[in-house]
């Protein structure tokens, strides 16, 4: 395979591209694949193409990641400072966004540097002021290119612009990067007269006036090469020239007679520096005293820009714009340097007298004295502001008084106590503590350093939510919170964990972006999907927020993933997104380890966890660790930061076991709305045979969907800005029939709609490397409205905020209620209306009704899916094929246990072993797939491992994906410990009753070796799991089946829905049932003697069924069931039938209850459906009486039921006493 030349300049892959115009028109060249944020090419016959070896690909490490700057001060006993952060106007912030400006150009726009003298050696500062002034030091560096104030933007735009439109040609950032201020330092700390010279004559002449921002004299080797070459005996190099328009990154060293005894070490120096794309030219120092020379010649020629593009009359008709943006630049400038003076001890928070700052604004050349002298005041003003907001929040007194301002044109007295010079012009002023800002540029993003804090241990005092309006407003410019958003903040803010369920586009990610603002320390984000992460860190960067990553396998190259982890243990980045497998990684901990020895973290975010219990069950085992990794792994000090779960949709069911699961146990963390409405969603369910389904997709894409928005179909998919209508078709395949893939060539072949694809795994015949850029791609052009349909897995379908979806399509029926709630509330995010459709297939009805029976097994459910047909498949079929890959019965999950454990070896005893994954459970993956065959293995060994944590076997384990290897910690438990760990996991599902069973089941075992105990107890455990979760998730299963069935109307499916996700009046009633230790019998009929018509039985029904989803086994919830389903006006009878023969079954033999409360219970419920469907209710009895037929059954029935229901026991009775008295007969020899 040919290797993929990568970007000379920022890394990335190249892609092949045609000329389209000039003299090489129709010739190919290699493009890179960022354009037009990144413009390299190289020709494309330069390219070798043979395969580049696997060890010199640094392409991340070298370009993307940033680099730590160093570089000498300016001045001898100053230090130095540098960022990357410019605040710029909002619309301006949306246009560099949307418009991808060249990244070498924000970079010259956005670093700088400060040199300022040491402060006091030990600082002043009390813990809680030291938070307040890091939370500072975040907001204000939260992006490279951000944002200041509202207020203040507000008000220089007014002093600027007043009514002048504020649309800003993209062409003024280029011209103020390469037409700045000018300014010229003076004895600088340079090493000799020769440098001295070359940089204060000869630079700018070659450069230009505004030199100084492209040259960083006496900077670090270890600053220019990639961590780990080894660079740090380099020491320093004389001069670094970077220039965003020059194709080299030059490096001057001036040669004096010095340089003679270090020719060898030179030259090794320098072959390292140009083997990474630096030019180096040494210049004799006797050129340099003459003025000229072969190698300044050489400097020279390599210096020639392409300034001259430049519209120079730009200044002229634009002036103000330029103030406006300069303004808002510099003001953001002075807030950092009086952030790093208080840092530093130069300005008092205490009661030392006010502040004197002084400034030099009026001598850059740009605004007259009043704007410079406003720009000052009001940039210092609103920075005290912002900190007696933050004192406020902490409960901190800081008395700074009020500000004195001057400039450095002013007369001063020699001492101004708590007074600091800003200087950006490097007018010295001898008698004042002085800041000097210069703008610099650096080929590489630069390392933010971060004030170190202590943990927040002690919760706020209870902010008022007008005081976390003014955070609000500032940081993401939202004038009020939403429903649920102030009292999730609040919940964190007070250092508890909460459980945040709120509907989809209410807003939930802000209430952690905010916590995470106002908090010490860093924030660590679990999410599912990489879809997710990469469209939050889109959402941050539109706000002027971009210190995130998202550690995922995005970043392919394992040197590359590590720097990465690394940046994040040093507090580089605010925001880590990460999957829940990261936390089973040994070096993401020990990265936690590295960070909270100097930063905290300061909250724990599980986004869309309503994942921890539909994907932690099935294929990502990891999920259901991060309650007690992540709680150890993120303690600092002895603080654990709180932890808060965002969700859109989730049934009880999914709630209760999301927060078992988190270990969330405080009874008031569930933050939830008053209704799960949205009502711009209308729904549309359309039937259809699933060979008939691309032609039924075709008409809704075709006709009726435009028709629904009085829209043409040309007019309705054209790409349109913000106006178009944005849509997403989820299927549930990447390739074949129902597959992304094929829906989408259907689509663009047919009806000539530009649609494209997106999944998280790539289909078939692709490069999984060059997909993940494609879809990366498509992900953006989807968000900026230049496609308008995206046919997509429900890897699409978390968490992306694009307001403008008009429409969802299931092309199937979703796994459940929630995930088609999650998946259809992309849509209508901006309140207008959309519409969410389904199309839905049930080809073999009486297939069906037998799969979706809880009393069938899951090993028969998955032998009749692996005997279909493919053509023969249809909806529940497709579902349920997932269903059974990760559910794969009690027998198989054990023997892949047994094979685990024997590889393990002696399990007795406390230890730790290293695991590779068993070659039996490898072979039997290929057998059953040729695709991810280690994956799949990889999973079946975690959920094995798991297995033997929740009994208490293992206390945890860390996975090396590089090498498929799991390190195990044994815990050496003894039988007892076993048993009460496996007790405390039944007691965490609330059924009070199941908990003594399942512990006396496991007594029975006590006698046993310990190995086949521990065997013992993996089965009470399977079979504990399968009861509960595998039932629960089948029964979720049926509960969106029979909605799409029974409720085909708007108005009908939307009361399913609500009432499944709602809780009512009944849910306390429901919720004593499973906590009664004699299974809620009594209570299950108090309940349901309540209920007063076929609409409240309607709700009930939706209550019992999410309740069913975390108790499928329960007898007096299925009952219930049973019942409220009889008494429901779209009621169901298969569903009465199904659900009333489980009660008996369950309470009989999972539950183990007396015969004749069984008796009893089943022959009330049975008057009960009598009342509704006599037919039925006859069929209910012949089927109990065949199952048990014992006399004392069928006298209870007789004695209770009326008249008309008794003949069926009756003859019952009489059947028996017949064969009695025949076989008394025959015995006597009658």
């Amino acid at each position: 395979m040919m290797s993929t030349p990568r970007c000379p300049k920022c890394g990335f892959p190249m892609v092949i591209r045609r000329t389209r115009r000039g003299a090489n028109a129709g010739g190919n060249f290699y493009g890179c694949s960022r354009y037009p944020k990144c413009k390299a090419t190289i020709p494309f016959e330069s390219v070798v193409t043979e395969e580049e070896p696997k060890k010199e690909r640094r392409p991340l490490t070298e370009t993307f990641f940033p680099r730590t700057l160093r570089a000498r001060e300016k001045f001898k006993d100053y230090q130095v400072k540098f960022f990357e952060t410019v605040a710029v106007p909002e619309s301006l912030l949306g246009e560099i966004n949307d418009e991808d400006v060249e990244e070498e150009i924000l970079k010259a726009f956005s670093q700088w540097r400060v040199d300022f003298p040491f402060g006091k050696s030990e600082s002043i500062l009390s813990d809680r002021q030291r938070q307040i002034i890091s939370i500072l030091e975040k907001i204000l560096t939260r992006g490279k290119i951000t944002l200041l104030s509202l207020q203040l933007e507000k008000e220089f735009k007014e002093m600027f612009l007043r009514s002048l439109k504020t649309e800003f040609p993209l062409s003024i950032v280029k011209y103020l990067v390469f037409k700045n201020y000018q300014k010229r330092s003076k004895d600088l700390w340079l090493d000799s007269k020769e440098e001295t010279i070359f940089y204060e004559n000869i630079l700018p002449k070659f450069l230009g006036g505004n030199y100084e921002q492209f040259v960083l004299p006496q900077i670090e080797i270890s600053s220019l090469l990639p961590p780990g070459i080894g660079a740090a005996d380099y020491q320093r190099a004389d001069f670094g020239i970077f220039h965003p328009e020059l194709e080299n990154k030059i490096i001057v060293e001036i040669d004096g007679e010095q340089h003679k005894s270090h020719i060898e070490s030179d030259k090794e120096r320098d072959n390292t520096l140009q083997r990474y794309g630096y030019a180096v030219i040494r210049i004799p120092a006797i050129e340099i005293q003459k003025g000229s020379g072969p190698q300044l010649s050489v400097l020279q020629a390599k210096l020639t820009t392409k300034e001259q593009d430049l519209d120079d009359n730009l200044i002229s008709s634009h002036k103000e714009i330029i103030k406006f943006i300069q303004s808002i630049k510099l003001g953001h400038q002075i807030q950092i340097v009086l952030l790093q003076a208080i840092q530093s001890g130069f300005l008092n928070l205490e009661e030392t007298g006010p502040w004197h700052i002084i400034g030099d604004l009026d001598a850059v050349g740009l605004f007259n004295e009043k704007e410079s002298f406003t720009i000052l005041k009001k940039s210092v003003m609103d920075f005290i502001k912002l900190l007696e907001n933050l004192c406020n929040l902490y409960s901190v007194k800081i008395r700074t008084g009020e500000p004195c301002f001057n400039f450095s044109s002013d007369q001063m007295a020699e001492e101004i106590p708590n007074a600091v010079y800003i200087s950006f012009t490097d007018k010295f002023l001898t008698n004042l503590t002085t800041f000097y800002v210069q703008n610099i540029y650096f080929p590489f993003h630069i390392v933010n350093s971060s004030f170190s804090a202590p943990p927040v241990t002690t919760g706020l005092e209870k902010p008022e939510e007008k005081d976390l309006e003014y955070f609000l407003q500032y940081i993401f410019r939202k004038p009020n919170f939403w429903e649920g958003q102030y009292d999730g903040i609040l919940r964190a803010l007070q250092g508890k964990d909460a459980l945040l369920l709120l509907p989809t586009g209410a807003g939930k990610s802000l209430v952690y972006q905010l916590v995470s603002f106002l908090l010490s320390g860093r924030t660590i984000i679990i999410d599912p999907i990489i879809a997710l992460m990469e469209d939050q860190i889109d959402n941050l960067s539109m706000m002027g927020i971009d210190r995130c990553i998202a550690i995922t396998s995005q970043i392919a190259d394992t040197d590359d993933r590590l720097r990465a982890i690394q940046l994040f243990g040093q507090g580089e980045y605010l925001f880590a997104f990460i999957a829940p497998e990261r936390f089973q990684t040994v070096e993401f901990r020990e990265s936690l380890r590295t960070l909270t020895t100097h930063t905290p973290i300061a909250l724990i975010v599980v986004d869309e966890a309503h994942c921890v219990s539909e994907w932690g069950h099935d294929f990502r085992t990891a999920y259901l660790n991060i309650g007690r990794t992540g709680r150890i792994y993120c303690e600092s000090n002895g603080h654990i930061p709180p932890l808060l779960a965002l969700t859109g949709t989730a049934s009880r069911a999914v709630l209760k076991d999301v927060q078992r699961e988190l270990l969330i146990e405080d009874f008031d963390a569930t933050i939830t709305p008053k209704s799960f409405d949205r009502p711009e969603l209308k729904f549309l369910i359309i039937y259809s045979l699933s060979k008939e389904k691309t032609a039924r997709l075709k008409g809704c894409i075709g006709q009726m969907l435009p028709n629904l928005f009085n829209a043409t179909t040309s007019t309705f998919y054209q790409a349109r800005g913000k106006d178009t209508y944005s849509g997403l078709v989820f299927c549930p395949h990447v390739n074949g029939e129902f597959g992304i893939v094929r829906v989408s060539d259907e689509i663009r072949k047919d009806l000539g709609i530009p649609a494209d694809y997106y999944s998280g795994k790539e289909p078939k015949f692709w490069n999984p490397k060059e997909y993940q850029l494609i879809k990366h791609r498509r992900t953006k052009e989807f968000k900026r409205n230049k496609i308008p349909l995206l046919i997509c897995t429900k890897a699409f379908g978390m968490g992306i905020d694009k307001p403008n979806i008009r429409y969802t399509i299931h092309y199937g029926i979703p796994p459940s209620i929630e995930s088609f709630y999650q998946e259809a509330g992309r849509a209508g995010r901006d309140r207008r209306t959309s519409y969410c459709l389904i199309l839905a297939s049930n080809d073999d009805p009486k297939r069906t009704e037998k799969l979706l029976n809880p009393n069938t097994k899951v090993e028969d459910v998955a032998l009749t899916i692996q005997s279909i047909p493919w053509e023969e498949n249809d909806d529940i079929t497709r579902v349920l094929y997932f269903h059974t890959n990760a559910f794969k019965g009690i027998d198989q999950e054990k023997r892949d246990v047994e094979e685990v454990i024997r590889h393990l070896g002696d399990i007795t005893k406390k230890g730790t072993r290293t695991l590779t994954i068993p070659s039996k459970i490898t072979e039997r993956v290929k057998k059953e797939t040729k695709r991810d065959v280690f994956r799949q293995a990889r999973e079946i060994v975690e959920k094995a491992l798991h297995r033997l944590l929740l009994i208490g076997v293992i206390s945890d384990y860390t996975i090396d994906y590089s090498q498929d290897d799991f390190t195990v910690k044994l815990s050496g438990a003894t039988k007892e410990e076993i048993i009460e760990t496996y007790g405390k996991y039944i007691e965490s599902y609330g059924d009070v009753s199941k908990k003594q069973i399942e512990i006396e089941k496991a007594s029975q075992f006590l006698h046993l070796p310990l190995a086949e105990f521990i065997m013992e107890m993996i089965d009470l455990l399977l079979h504990f799991i399968y009861e509960v979760i595998e039932k629960g998730r089948r029964r979720a299963i049926s509960e969106i089946f029979f909605a799409s069935i029974d409720s085909p109307s708007d108005s009908a499916f939307r009361r399913r829905i609500l009432r499944h996700l709602e809780a009512t009046e009944f849910s306390e009633k429901l919720e004593k049932i499973i906590t009664d230790e004699k299974c809620g019998i009594t209570q299950a009929k108090n309940a349901f003697n309540i209920i007063r018509s076929s609409n409240e039985a309607a709700e009930f029904r939706g209550q019992v069924s999410r309740y069913l989803e975390s108790y499928p086994d329960h007898p007096a919830l299925l009952m219930l069931r049973s019942l409220s389903e009889i008494s429901s006006r779209d009621r169901n009878t298969e569903v009465t039938k199904q659900n009333f023969l489980a009660s008996i079954s369950s309470a009989l033999t999972n539950y183990g209850l007396n015969n004749n409360v069984v008796f009893e219970f089943a022959t009330w419920a049975v008057l009960h459906i009598g009342k509704r469907d006599k037919k039925l209710c006859e069929e209910l009895i012949t089927e109990l009486l065949q199952s048990y037929p014992t006399r004392d059954f069928a006298r209870t029935l007789i004695e209770q039921l009326p008249i008309m229901l008794s003949e069926i026991p009756a003859w019952f009775l009489l059947a028996k006493l017949q064969y009695n008295c025949k076989f008394l007969i025959s015995k006597n020899g009658g």
